[in-house]
């Protein structure tokens, strides 16, 4: 089965204007055989003042008019990576096989640009979840809302869920962890948290190949955990590449549709 990728500068799906109540979020039709579709488009005059490219994975059976919602991921690259780079290695793969089984809801993920000129991912957070949830049937609920990213992409992840409690339910970490020198600031993102409305779950990646960031990841986890927020961290065999961490994301999304 070959996967269509269709390049526009803007979508016009329906969904605009959708209202904010929560709706059961979209079962997967009984014959649906096909997978899913990657859409690439730029976001419309964004603020930079230059082009802000992502990718959006359609699944499998997508349904623009549907009366009921899809969950949202929103999936960050690493450092010197695009927004087609996740899928590049293989996510979307995972992604279909997952949902034509029936072991998974069906989804959106919104692949974003990276953070290097951008470090606390504002763009994201400002401009494209608002843009996103104006063109296409999401849930606008932080229950159905995760943030994910890989090395620079993952601390993109915690920022944006940290800060933005609210927004966000969980973050996914795949090869990183606690920023060298941002543990402060880390720890009062946490204790901003309200324990009954808007704590996150956090789920960590990294490889034994990888010690820097491993270590980095442990701090993490010691630090999640004395603040008795939930979290779990997978060390696997492999090192800081996307081949690794989506060998592992299978794990990851049985993890993240428990919070659905």
């Amino acid at each position: 089965m070959k996967r269509r990728l269709i390049c526009v500068l803007s979508i016009l799906l329906c969904g605009c204007g959708l209202s904010s109540t929560l709706k059961p979020f979209t079962s997967l039709a009984e014959d649906c055989t096909t997978p899913g579709t990657i859409i690439a488009a730029d976001l419309p005059q964004p603020k930079r003042g230059y082009t802000y490219s992502y990718r959006v994975y359609l699944p499998p059976c997508y349904s623009a008019d549907s009366e009921s919602r899809y969950p949202v991921l929103y999936l960050v690259p690493g450092r010197s990576s695009a927004s087609g780079t996740w899928f590049a290695a293989g996510l979307s793969d995972v992604v279909d096989r997952m949902i034509l089984s029936k072991e998974i809801p069906p989804f959106l993920i919104v692949a974003t640009e990276n953070i290097e000129n951008d470090p606390m991912a504002d763009t994201i957070h400002n401009e494209l979840i608002p843009y996103i949830e104006s063109q296409y049937p999401v849930i606008g609920d932080r229950q159905y809302r995760a943030v994910a990213g890989g090395s620079l992409g993952g601390i993109a992840a915690y920022r944006l869920a940290f800060q933005h409690p609210n927004t966000f339910s969980s973050a996914g970490i795949f090869g990183a962890g606690a920023i060298s020198g941002e543990e402060t600031r880390i720890n009062e993102w946490l204790s901003s948290m309200d324990k009954e409305k808007n704590r996150v779950r956090v789920f960590m990646d990294t490889g034994d190949e990888d010690p820097l960031m491993l270590e980095r990841a442990e701090l993490m986890k010691s630090t999640l955990d004395g603040m008795s927020i939930e979290n779990i961290l997978y060390t696997g065999h492999g090192g800081h590449n996307y081949g690794y961490w989506i060998s592992n994301f299978e794990m990851y999304l049985n993890w993240l549709v428990k919070g659905w």
